[in-house]
């Protein structure tokens, strides 16, 4: 009141408030408002009328505060209460968490805490925290039901790969609208010639010689709206094989979509599984033993006769080896072999011997072919026990009977160190042809076999007249 008797909030001065609307304008700005004793004691408690749960809230009259709050709210509240009375009854807003009892559910509330009068009573107004903790457990919900979708997406996507790359039949996934390939698997990267990352996101008219722009596209899209039994009939741009596409025409998020399964036209794709499974009986139950190689002589795969024939237990633990560890001259035999696999294009019959996992040795024969597979070399191996041949007396280098006869002719005449020297030459000039021969004339695998440099190699060649051999 001004000196006049007005109401007036200037000055900071307040217009006088009947003590009878106190309760209700209190119960009005806030949904429970709590007055407590300086123990802590719950002397009295007002409630907004809208608010749901008043009459539980009300029996908390009498009670500690402690007593109805949960655990993990009673040392925030006993912080704050401290903060509070050291800094003079200033402190921040406190969110604390009601216990369930009386048929109400727990119930969140955010309080501030003001001082009353001057036995040390506090007010405490609060509003009801529900409203926001619903919204938060609905973003939560949400954000589930997100994470949720994202994985039965990745399991579906992960569904469709291995379903897509576990078929041998070729297969592509073409958008109807802009006609580029959408997906494709490895059946159909062989069929075509070419690999993954040039198929996707390409036109799949460019692999086919068509009359004209979306031509294949265009053709199967009709033939799948009139569920025609023929195939469309297209020839590979690539590959030159007359192609039998099936589609089938679907809806995706993008637009309609089709699902095309490729095979070579005619009889031609039935004689090449038949051949297919032939091979794969060849090499699963084939005498001799195959092993597959990478450039630098690593096993890719090998089948059992091999397993048996190196006396390993488990064939698994073949796998990235080098084929060297199995080679009486390890690394030697393995670079004479690829060497020459590699300008020729195959090494027949070259002689080693093949080392077990136990140490033993024998005597095998080895056939080396370069194949091109994926875009890169790898060399086939078929190794053969050649012990028979040697029992049967099969061709061996063997001293020839002019060279023995022209040592023999030494005894008497020369003393034994001439002979010795004689006997050397004759042994030294068999063991280098025995290398040339083996390695093809290679003279750097030759010299490599031999432990010679190139050009010691060479002086020997031409002291035996083998410079021109071969």
């Amino acid at each position: 009141m001004t000196s006049q008797g007005e109401k007036t909030w200037a000055l900071g001065l307040m217009p006088k408030v009947d003590p009878k609307d106190v309760t209700d304008i209190i119960s009005r700005i806030s949904d429970v408002a709590l007055v407590l004793s300086d123990t802590g004691k719950i002397t009295s408690i007002s409630c907004n009328p809208d608010f749901v749960g008043r009459d539980a809230v009300k029996k908390w009259a009498g009670l500690q505060v402690q007593d109805v709050l949960n655990v993990e709210s009673v040392p925030k509240f006993e912080l704050r209460l401290k903060q509070f009375r050291e800094n003079s009854g200033s402190a921040k807003a406190v969110e604390l968490n009601h216990i369930a009892r009386d048929g109400l559910d727990e119930l969140p509330m955010r309080y501030s805490l003001h001082a009353i009068g001057s036995d040390g009573d506090i007010l405490m107004l609060g509003s009801d925290m529900r409203p926001i903790a619903d919204m938060q457990q609905q973003l939560v919900s949400a954000q589930i039901a997100l994470e949720n979708d994202y994985e039965a997406q990745r399991e579906h996507d992960i569904r469709f790969r291995v379903l897509m790359e576990s078929s041998d039949t070729a297969t592509l996934l073409v958008s109807v609208k802009d006609g580029n390939v959408v997906a494709c698997n490895a059946a159909a990267e062989k069929l075509l010639g070419k690999p993954r990352g040039v198929l996707v996101d390409g036109p799949l008219d460019a692999e086919f010689e068509s009359k004209g722009r979306a031509d294949v596209v265009n053709r199967m899209v009709s033939a799948a709206s009139e569920q025609s039994v023929s195939p469309v009939i297209a020839k590979s741009r690539l590959t030159k094989l007359m192609l039998s596409l099936r589609p089938t025409l679907f809806r995706g998020v993008n637009g309609q979509m089709l699902l095309c399964k490729i095979t070579v036209a005619g009889g031609a794709d039935r004689s090449l599984d038949q051949l297919q499974a032939q091979l794969t009986g060849l090499y699963d139950s084939g005498v001799d033993a195959i092993v597959f190689v990478d450039a630098a002589g690593q096993i890719l795969s090998a089948n059992d006769a091999f397993p048996k024939l190196a006396d390993i237990t488990h064939a698994y633990s073949l796998r990235h080896r080098s084929i060297s560890e199995f080679l009486g001259r390890g690394s030697v035999d393995v670079n004479v072999m690829l060497e020459n696999a590699r300008r020729t294009g195959q090494m027949r019959l070259y002689a080693t011997r093949l080392v077990s996992e136990h140490g033993s040795e024998r005597a095998v024969e080895i056939s080396t072919t370069q194949i091109s597979a994926g875009g890169q070399a790898i060399f086939g191996m078929i190794i053969r026990d050649s012990r028979r041949v040697e029992a049967s007396g099969g061709p061996k280098k063997q001293i020839t009977d002019v060279d023995m006869q022209s040592v023999i002719e030494l005894i008497g005449g020369h003393s034994l160190k001439d002979i010795v020297a004689r006997t050397t030459d004759v042994v030294e000039k068999m063991c280098i042809e025995t290398a040339v021969e083996m390695t093809s004339n290679n003279r750097v695998a030759a010299a490599e076999m031999l432990g010679l440099s190139r050009q010691s190699l060479y002086v020997k060649l031409r002291k035996y007249g083998l410079l021109s051999k071969g």
